[in-house]
């Protein structure tokens, strides 16, 4: 299996490499995602490996984490955003481009489909109906991984934050006082909370808490409470009580998930 992750990383790395006459900011934007890619994609393998997954589906697991953006760098040329509402589905890219590549040739993956289940899912805020088997347990996985990282990511900034806002994390949004009724409504009927729902950066962090309702493997819920993702946002947060009450119900959740 190193072989063939040395492999597929030389080849992502190449890809993404492809791209010339980059500005500061888009080098920047460039290494961000390449250095997301990666990560998820060993996320992905801790995950698969703690759930015994076969040796072939560990190697797939990885491979579709570390492909999963690859649509994020030619929307960045094409469009100037990450923001798929402003410019295009990054999921549906990345499956455009995967086509015209020789990556599966290069990595003799037979079950491409899977790989494009899984990529098109990643980053909806349900998984489509309809999906069984290796294709519904991948699309699982990647998600729970990549959810992992990306809170990695603010959670880093939330403790270190300092000095001007990173609107890519905070979504431009007012800093707000209080939680917004709908997403009280929906974090406290133990869902996922909607993005149509968030108005101020203090509904995005709940948001992001919501996340919860959305992991589906032990493994994940044990990296979370391990890595203290949850307790850095919560941190974050100005303090009242209901939002010491969500995190508490939050909080049980996640406990309840790792005991049964």
């Amino acid at each position: 299996m190193k072989e063939l992750i040395s492999i597929s990383t030389d080849w992502f790395n190449n890809y993404c490499n492809s791209f010339k006459e980059l500005t500061e900011n888009q080098k920047l934007s460039f290494r961000i995602k390449k250095e997301h890619s990666v990560r998820v994609g060993e996320i992905a393998l801790l995950f698969s490996n703690k759930l015994e997954w076969t040796e072939e589906e560990r190697w797939i697991a990885y491979i579709i984490g570390l492909l999963h953006d690859i649509g994020r760098f030619s929307q960045l040329i094409e469009f100037d955003t990450f923001h798929d509402d402003k410019s295009a589905d990054h999921a549906e890219i990345a499956i455009k481009i995967l086509k015209t590549t020789n990556v599966f040739e290069i990595l003799n993956i037979s079950n491409k489909e899977l790989v494009f289940a899984a990529i098109q899912n990643h980053n909806k805020f349900r998984i489509q109906d309809g999906l069984t088997g290796q294709e519904l347990l991948h699309s699982k996985l990647l998600r729970d991984a990549d959810k992992m990282d990306i809170l990695r990511v603010l959670t880093e900034y939330y403790t270190q934050r300092k000095g001007s806002v990173n609107h890519a994390l905070t979504w431009e949004l007012q800093k707000g006082t209080s939680v917004s009724p709908a997403v009280v409504k929906e974090v406290m009927a133990g869902k996922m909370v909607s993005k149509k729902n968030v108005i101020s950066e203090m509904d995005v962090k709940i948001m992001q808490l919501s996340w919860v309702y959305d992991l589906n493997f032990r493994p994940t819920f044990e990296y979370l409470v391990k890595n203290r993702y949850l307790e850095n946002v919560y941190n974050s947060l100005p303090k009242n009580d209901l939002v010491i009450e969500i995190y508490r119900k939050i909080k049980v959740f996640t406990e309840n998930k790792i005991l049964s």
